[in-house]
């Protein structure tokens, strides 16, 4: 009697555990989808383990995450409404970069919209050149413009952001 009523109790806290496991697996979309991101990494497959991986951040926590091998180049992220994000882009021997995207919009329409980019990583050899303060912020924003009805990137912060990290 005293084992399976340690079993049901034991099995009850297991599915406790999943059905909250589960939950924390879908807190970040409850919003729809707005915005799908194409990004290509040009020396993604150099370097000594040919690989490089992408994640997809949120509140500090790694929603998922792509490891681009054999060949590849690039990744494809489908991102959420009204929620901001970072793409972290890393590889041994390699300075990671960021992306930052804020999905924010006025708009009600369920369009999916598409942003596309390209990054080349810079060596760890090259960064001794660099200014190192910049090098951990963010190298684009990308955000929604209601005028263009489109998302764009911060074209005057990616410039300024650039112009740092080769000032010293």
């Amino acid at each position: 009697m005293k084992n399976s009523i340690i079993t049901y109790l034991l099995g009850f806290f297991f599915l406790i555990t999943c059905f909250k496991s589960i939950a924390n697996t879908y807190d970040n979309r409850d919003s729809a989808s707005c915005l799908q991101v194409d990004g290509k990494i040009t020396n993604a497959n150099e370097g000594e383990d040919g690989f490089c991986t992408i994640e997809l951040m949120s509140s500090n926590r790694v929603i998922t995450s792509a490891i681009l091998k054999g060949g590849k180049k690039t990744f494809k992220f489908l991102l959420g409404r009204d929620v901001t994000y970072t793409i972290r882009i890393s590889k041994p021997g390699y300075l990671p970069r960021l992306v930052c995207i804020d999905t924010k919009m006025d708009q009600t329409e369920e369009e999916l919209y598409n942003f596309s980019f390209e990054t080349k990583l810079l060596s760890e050899r090259e960064s001794t050149k660099l200014n190192k303060e910049y090098l951990d912020f963010p190298i684009a924003l990308i955000y929604y413009d209601n005028k263009k009805d489109c998302f764009v990137y911060d074209k005057s912060y990616t410039s300024k952001i650039k112009k740092e990290i080769v000032m010293k």
